[in-house]
């Protein structure tokens, strides 16, 4: 059963951020409590939720609330919304950043993961969106920032979960960008290439060939980029020229070309630099429990 929007009159606006106790959500955090932004920050770990409204606070001097919620179950999606209005707060902005991501051959992946991943880079990306959109539209006005990557602009072999639910959120929002348009509330995609943050290594892709072939930029760089852009009412934002080149000529190259590239860039390799191989086959020459995890396997 969904609330009813939420009037401005009655409560205080914020900038819901999901993700945001480290890497990029930490430093758009800290680009909209900069501007004098109040925050709700989400995500599972209360600990690192209480750390980062701490730093956020003393560096900005803004009000720093936190909700500890799991956003891959449409329970944690719902409570964002009941904490919103606990606290009498509601959101005038929402930064969809929290994601999930794996490295290697999708055999490979564990088969909860790979679901959990779906849940929550594409499902809590919509879910939030509509709970929170609605009162926006009530109100007039409101901004909505769904982080995606450029992984998303094409087929991207070794990490085909993560690169697909990317595809969604971009096309996504540059569709409600549309449906949206003239009623207040503005829908942007930021687009990112590689970022130095630990999501590499948790995804188990600390010696891929992308880490050192594309253009790293820092999560401080990305977001004080995006939030500008974001703030001007950009579309589909990509950081960095040398990313707005490579997405550009994404575009116009075949894909017989473009996928084996990627596929290289993309490929697990161990610390010799020598890429891993599948696993093996759940029921033909082992058992499914017996499966050595991607990012502890060696040749």
């Amino acid at each position: 059963m969904e609330s009813a929007p939420q009037a401005k009159s009655d409560t205080k606006p914020v900038a819901v951020i999901t993700g945001g106790t480290e890497g990029l959500g930490l430093a758009l955090a800290h680009q909209f409590a900069k501007d004098g932004h109040d925050l709700l920050l989400v995500a599972r770990s209360a600990d690192k939720l209480a750390k980062a409204a701490d730093e956020l606070s003393k560096a900005h001097g803004v009000t720093v609330e936190t909700t500890s919620q799991d956003l891959s179950v449409p329970e944690g999606r719902a409570g964002v919304e009941a904490a919103l209005q606990e606290k009498g707060l509601h959101a005038e902005f929402l930064v969809n950043n929290a994601a999930l991501a794996l490295g290697g051959f999708f055999q490979d992946g564990d088969r909860e993961t790979l679901l959990k991943m779906v849940d929550l880079n594409i499902g809590a990306v919509v879910d939030l969106t509509r709970r929170l959109m609605i009162g926006m539209l009530a109100r007039g006005h409101g901004r909505i920032m769904n982080v995606s990557s450029m992984t998303g602009f094409q087929p991207t072999p070794y990490e085909l979960n993560y690169a697909a639910s990317k595809s969604f959120v971009t096309a996504f929002s540059r569709g409600l960008a549309y449906e949206l348009m003239y009623s207040g509330v503005t829908v942007s995609a930021l687009v990112p290439g590689v970022i130095a943050t630990d999501l590499h290594g948790k995804a188990g892709a600390t010696y891929s060939r992308y880490l050192y072939m594309l253009p790293v930029m820092t999560p401080e760089q990305v977001a004080s980029r995006g939030y500008r852009a974001f703030m001007r009412g950009g579309k589909i934002i990509v950081p960095g020229i040398r990313n707005k080149l490579l997405a550009l000529l994404g575009h116009f190259t075949p894909n017989f070309i473009l996928v084996p590239f990627m596929g290289m860039l993309f490929r697990v390799l161990g610390e010799d630099g020598i890429a891993l191989p599948p696993g093996p086959i759940p029921g033909k020459d082992t058992d499914e429990q017996t499966q050595i995890p991607v990012s502890q396997r060696t040749n």
